[in-house]
């Protein structure tokens, strides 16, 4: 995967508000690969994923004319994508609990109960999450999912890490204020706290 200095970035960027497909095409390149391994890890969807990733990429083509990207393009790119799946999973929670008659029946079984419990917690932790303001809710996420360091995170939104370190501990202390000691203790077993 190539990644581009900030200054090929831009370069590239001002050839594709002059409508070069070739500049777009490198930028694609040398961006998608990443972009959809990103929407995966919120998805856990191949093909969704892909199609978050080609979304951005036509949004970016689409407003070329008008847009200002002041953090860098792969950070823009990679944040259109972050919000694009956390929207589809927003979208898709209440698409399941508007289908009442699709619903699995009671699980009997303890692993079925088990299942159950861990899908419960998790959503309960993603709904949790969701409340977050969106730019806490994205370094969040950053930090947490993508397993990015402050530094990382820093340098692809364009802050300083003091403003990371003082988002994750804004998410933190919302997280610990809503959510019970079960899905605290859920979150510290699979390590994300």
């Amino acid at each position: 995967m190539n990644t581009l200095t900030p200054e090929e970035e831009k370069i590239l960027l001002q050839r594709i508000k002059k409508n070069d497909n070739a500049a777009f095409r490198q930028l694609f390149d040398a961006y998608y690969k990443y972009l959809t391994v990103t929407a995966y890890r919120y998805l856990h969807e191949g093909e969704k994923a892909k199609d978050m990733a080609q979304d951005a990429f036509v949004e970016l083509w689409n407003r070329r004319e008008t847009l200002t990207i002041t953090y860098g393009v792969k950070a823009y790119l990679r944040q259109a994508v972050v919000n694009k799946c956390l929207n589809y999973i927003k979208r898709e929670k209440r698409l399941d609990f508007s289908e009442n008659a699709m619903l699995p029946e009671t699980p009997t079984t303890p692993e079925a109960m088990d299942n159950l419990e861990y899908e419960d917690t998790r959503k309960t932790i993603q709904d949790a999450i969701d409340t977050l303001p969106e730019r806490c809710r994205i370094i969040f996420c950053m930090s947490r999912f993508d397993e990015k360091s402050h530094k990382e995170i820093a340098a692809d939104l364009g802050i300083s890490t003091k403003t990371i370190e003082n988002q994750i501990t804004r998410a933190l202390k919302t997280l610990r204020s809503v959510l019970s000691a079960k899905a605290l203790a859920f979150l510290a077993l699979i390590q994300l706290f």
